[in-house]
């Protein structure tokens, strides 16, 4: 159960949502929540404050309020990703000091409580925003978005590679680690026979195809993880740039792994 949320909260809600909607779509949508429209208010924000407080007060929770909002922020209302990511941002910016958020699918979670402006913002700020638009994969966010909302580059660039190698370990049922566990999936030996494949291994230029990835696994590990576990922060200057590198070369093995298979040889 969601506890009810004050006046202030509301009435913040209320405002951000009046600039999404129309006053017919704020009927249409109102309607179809089964919130019931109060006498009060004759602009779009009073409209809905007093809907959306009248229905919480019956409630005793405000469970349909926050209902309501999962239905405007729902991802198929809207035909641009922007459009989308700039309502939820705003949304979030009032409901972070609830400890509720909104997700890139619409979904509400709990979070902690922010207690300071620069707080709610920062930590609602787009992640797509802050590396210039990358698609990042969608594998990656769970492992990295605390550090990242910190701006603890340092410590999120050693949570992306930890999304790469339990990817493996999901995909081989492996427990070893970095190089090793590479191998483990990608080693052809001296059959020709990995645990993992994304092609048929029966030309040469697939061969290599496939022992280059491996390689390029390899690097990977070796390139960010293994100088970000053993050097101290207090030593290096890790910047945003540098993460967003790392996401782009993590996004690039996430995509080849979501085509790879169980070869059924080990």
């Amino acid at each position: 159960m969601t506890k009810s949320f004050d006046d202030i909260t509301l009435r913040n809600l209320s405002d951000i949502i009046s600039n999404m909607l129309t006053h017919t779509k704020i009927s249409e949508h109102l309607s179809s929540a089964g919130i019931i429209e109060a006498e009060q208010g004759a602009n779009k924000t009073d409209r809905i404050f007093y809907a959306l407080k009248k229905r919480q007060e019956q409630d005793r929770c405000g469970n349909n309020v926050l209902s309501f909002v999962i239905r405007l922020l729902n991802p198929k209302r809207y035909n641009e990703e922007s459009s989308f990511e700039n309502d939820r941002t705003a949304i979030n910016e009032k409901l972070i000091y609830e400890g509720i958020e909104i997700d890139e699918s619409g979904q509400p979670r709990q979070i902690v409580k922010a207690k300071t402006i620069s707080e709610a913002k920062s930590r609602s700020l787009k992640i797509k925003e802050k590396v210039h638009g990358i698609g990042v994969h969608r594998d990656i966010l769970p492992y990295c978005e605390a550090e990242w909302l910190k701006e603890n580059y340092f410590h999120a660039i050693l949570e992306i590679t930890k999304s790469v190698a339990e990817k493996l370990r999901h995909l081989s049922s492996y427990n070893s680690d970095g190089c090793e566990l590479v191998d483990d999936c990608f080693g052809l030996g001296k059959d020709k026979k990995p645990m993992l494949a994304f092609n048929t291994l029966q030309t040469l230029s697939e061969e290599s195809e496939h022992k280059g990835f491996g390689n390029f696994c390899k690097g990977f590990f070796s390139m960010y993880r293994n100088p970000k576990a053993h050097s101290p922060k207090i030593f290096e200057d890790t910047q945003l740039t540098q993460m967003t590198e790392v996401l782009v070369v993590a996004t690039i093995i996430q995509n080849k792994l979501d085509n790879t298979f169980r070869t059924g040889y080990k």
